[in-house]
């Protein structure tokens, strides 16, 4: 198998984040879309993408997907972290996230 670009593996699109199911590897490169945060965590939940970097980036992106729908942020944030609740580059891009978006979001409520 050849090496992979870090977009072939997760990639924030509009409406959608973008995975690499490595369940599939090395058989087959399959892409995951997932629509919606709590898909997002799901992928994360049965190792559809695998290693801490991947696995913070694309909590990261679920929240932001989150954002942009409108979505509750609270909510995204709890289903993404307890998608595996002991990865610690998750935690830490969801924090890194949530300080940025739910003050944005917050303003967007009150216009």
């Amino acid at each position: 198998m050849t090496e992979l670009e870090p977009e072939s593996i997760v990639r924030l699109e509009a409406g959608a984040v973008v995975l690499l199911d490595q369940r599939r590897l090395p058989d087959e490169q399959v892409e995951l879309r997932c629509t919606t945060s709590a898909e997002v965590a799901e992928a994360i939940r049965t190792l559809a993408v695998r290693g801490a970097p991947a696995i913070g980036i694309a909590a990261a992106y679920g929240y932001a997907l989150a954002a942009e729908r409108g979505d509750d942020l609270d909510a995204a944030f709890a289903t993404l972290a307890a998608a595996r609740p002991t990865a610690v580059n998750l935690r830490w891009a969801l924090d890194d996230m949530a300080r940025v978006l739910r003050p944005l979001a917050g303003a967007k409520r009150l216009r």
